[in-house]
């Protein structure tokens, strides 16, 4: 289909989607029912094929991620924010509220949830995840950022889960101010797509019950099961 648009991901052993960012745009791509095809693409080699298509690498940090997506008039676009934003003009309905009030706090509190549970999923990711090509670039890149090996630097994860359960109950928190399932009530907005992928992540790591341990109650769980019950799922693998 000419004007299919192509979601590039980064491959597991288990021939599924796995990582947080990709997650987000999969889930919001399945939740609009877009139609798309999957291009499976190892972390070496991001650079050389994004390169050649003439994509701009990014500003700062990692010259070339996932996920990046080429959209139905050829472009491409980078940065799963930036993606939602590009589908949404293309295919409004269902909208997926970008601008929520929730999206700044979600956002801030999961970035420090993110910090404090480093030394839990990043040991685990390769093992987990990852084919040899993609797990030899991962653990060589995580290794230089954290300055250890990846085994002894989850050595602390016991300790550190338990450091981000103030940001774990925010986010809890933010989803008691409406009957839920999702932040703003039945429907969901940008910012629930966020948070369930990242749950998504941690249940393929099979830690998503410590951090479910740490909110107090069971709003991220319902959040969970809710987008799971709509088909947000459903296309994990093509």
């Amino acid at each position: 289909m000419a004007n299919e648009v192509i979601l590039y991901d980064i491959p597991s052993k288990q021939g599924t989607s796995w990582s947080l960012n990709p997650w987000k745009t999969r889930l919001y791509l399945n939740y609009k029912n877009i139609p798309y095809k999957t291009e499976w693409t190892a972390y070496p080699d991001l650079e050389p094929k994004f390169e050649k298509f003439g994509i701009p690498p990014n500003e700062t940090g990692t010259k070339y991620t996932a996920p990046t997506v080429k959209m139905p008039d050829g472009s491409y676009v980078v940065d799963s924010r930036r993606i939602a934003e590009g589908l949404d003009r293309i295919y409004p309905d269902p909208p997926l509220h970008i601008e929520s009030k929730y999206q700044a706090p979600v956002e801030a509190a999961l970035g420090n949830i993110m910090r404090c549970i480093r030394s839990v999923y990043m040991p685990l990711v390769p093992k987990m995840f990852l084919n040899p090509r993609c797990r030899d670039y991962f653990v060589a890149t995580r290794e230089k950022v954290v300055g250890m090996p990846l085994d002894e630097f989850g050595k602390t994860a016991d300790h550190d889960v338990k450091s981000a359960e103030p940001y774990v109950r925010e986010l809890s928190a933010l989803l008691t101010e409406t009957d839920g399932p999702f932040f703003e009530g039945k429907a969901p907005c940008y910012a629930d797509f966020v948070v369930v992928a990242w749950v998504k992540m941690l249940k393929g790591l099979g830690v998503e019950e410590k951090i479910y341990a740490l909110e107090g109650g069971e709003q991220l769980k319902k959040q969970y099961e809710a987008a799971q019950a709509s088909g947000w799922f459903d296309r994990d693998s093509y």
